[in-house]
C-alpha cells in the first residue's frame, strides 16, 4: 500500500518539435525509452510533433501508476526486449478521451475511439499508432497495475484479463473509464484530492476488468463501481431538496436495499454521504461571499430548512455557519 504521506502530484514532461529531425523529437523518444513502460517512438509523418506524458502513483496499492498522455503525429512500439527488462507482469488499462488510436496486440487489433476502453498486457509486443485527423491531437488515459493484484481485486483467480477489446463509453466499463478520465483531470489542479478519489480506484478496475471478461463474481467490486455511478449522480443533484434514497435508487437503477448496501460496505452511509456534500458546497459558498444571508445558502444546496442546514453543518464541521464564516475572515486577515 502506499505510504500515507505519499504524493499525488504528476511528474510531467513534454516536447514540441517542427519536424521530427529536431532535437527536441529525439530528447522525447529518448524520455519514453527511460519510462516505467518503456516504448520505442516514432513519427507518423515529416511534420511538426507535440507530446505531453504526465505521471503518478495512485493509492491502494503498490506499483499502480495514472498516465495522461497528450500528443500527434506518433507511433509507440512496445518490443520483447523491452517486455524482458519487466520483473513483473503488468496490465494497462487504455481510455481514449479524444483523437483516434489503433492499438495492436497478440495478432488482434482495435482503434479507439473517444470515452472508449481497452487493456493491454505488458508480457506481448504490441503497437501504437495515432490514427486522428492531421492537426488534431489525441489525449489517452493510461492506469498500470501489476496483473495478479488486478486478477485477485476482480475476483479472476489465474484467468485472463480480457485485451485488445473496445468497451464503449456508454457501457458498464465506459462507467469506470469515464472515471479515470475524470480522476485525471482532477489531478492536474488538486493532485492532494487523488488520494481520497483514488480510493476506490483499484476496486473499480477489477469491476471493469469482471465486467469484460463477462462474469458476475467479486461483489465488492461491482458494489464499488454501483457506488461510484451513484456518485457521479448526487454530485450532480445533491442540491435538489427532494432527492433521498428512492429517487437516487430509482434513477441508478438499483433497489433501495442494494443503494443502502453498497453505502454502507464502504464504511459511509447513504445519508451521512449526501449531506456531506450539501456542506462541502455550503462552506463554499460562506467562504467566497460573505454578504451572502446563511439562509439562501441552506436552501441553494439543498436543505430544506434552515434549521435542518444548522443541525447538518455542525455536525460535520463541529462548528455553526456563522462560527465558520468568521473563522475564514479571521484567516484571511
Amino acid at each position: 500500500m502506499p505510504a500515507a504521506d505519499m504524493t499525488y502530484e504528476p511528474v510531467a514532461f513534454q516536447f514540441a518539435a517542427p519536424t521530427p529531425r529536431s532535437p527536441e523529437f529525439e530528447q522525447w523518444r529518448a524520455r519514453w525509452a527511460r519510462t516505467s513502460f518503456p516504448l520505442n517512438l516514432e513519427p507518423l509523418r515529416d511534420a511538426p510533433a507535440f507530446g505531453r506524458l504526465s505521471t503518478s502513483p495512485l493509492p491502494g496499492a503498490a506499483d499502480f501508476w495514472l498516465s495522461s498522455f497528450v500528443g500527434s503525429n506518433q507511433q509507440f512500439r512496445r518490443t520483447r526486449s523491452h517486455a524482458a527488462r519487466d520483473t513483473e507482469e503488468y496490465s494497462v488499462a487504455v481510455v481514449q478521451l479524444s483523437g483516434h488510436t489503433c492499438l495492436t496486440q497478440g495478432g488482434r487489433s482495435v482503434t479507439l475511439r473517444p470515452g472508449q476502453m481497452t487493456f493491454i498486457d505488458s508480457v506481448a509486443p504490441s503497437l501504437w499508432i495515432d490514427r486522428s485527423p492531421r492537426a488534431t491531437m489525441f489525449e489517452q488515459v493510461l492506469i498500470r497495475v501489476r496483473t495478479d493484484l488486478l486478477r485477485d481485486r476482480a475476483g479472476l483467480g489465474r484467468g485472463a484479463v480480457p485485451t485488445v477489446t473496445a468497451f464503449d463509453g456508454d457501457s458498464a466499463v465506459g462507467v469506470v473509464a469515464t472515471y479515470f478520465g475524470n480522476l485525471a483531470r482532477v489531478r492536474e489542479r488538486a493532485p492532494d484530492q487523488v488520494g481520497i478519489l483514488g480510493r476506490s480506484a483499484l476496486d473499480l478496475l477489477g469491476s471493469a476488468v469482471l465486467l469484460a471478461a463477462g462474469s458476475t463474481r467479486a461483489a465488492s467490486s461491482v458494489d464499488a463501481l454501483r457506488r461510484e455511478k451513484v456518485m457521479a449522480y448526487l454530485r450532480k443533484n445533491f442540491a435538489d431538496p427532494a432527492l433521498g434514497a428512492d429517487e437516487v435508487a430509482a434513477a441508478c437503477h438499483l433497489s433501495r436495499r442494494t443503494l443502502f448496501r453498497v453505502f454502507d460496505g464502504a464504511g459511509e452511509s447513504f445519508g451521512t454521504t449526501l449531506r456531506g456534500l450539501r456542506v462541502r458546497q455550503a462552506q463554499k459558498l460562506l467562504a467566497g461571499n460573505t454578504a451572502r444571508p446563511v439562509a439562501g445558502v441552506a436552501f441553494e444546496v439543498g436543505f430544506a430548512s434552515e434549521r435542518q442546514f444548522y443541525r447538518a453543518f455542525h455536525e460535520v464541521v463541529a462548528m455553526s455557519p456563522g462560527q465558520f464564516r468568521r473563522s475564514c475572515g479571521q484567516l484571511e486577515n
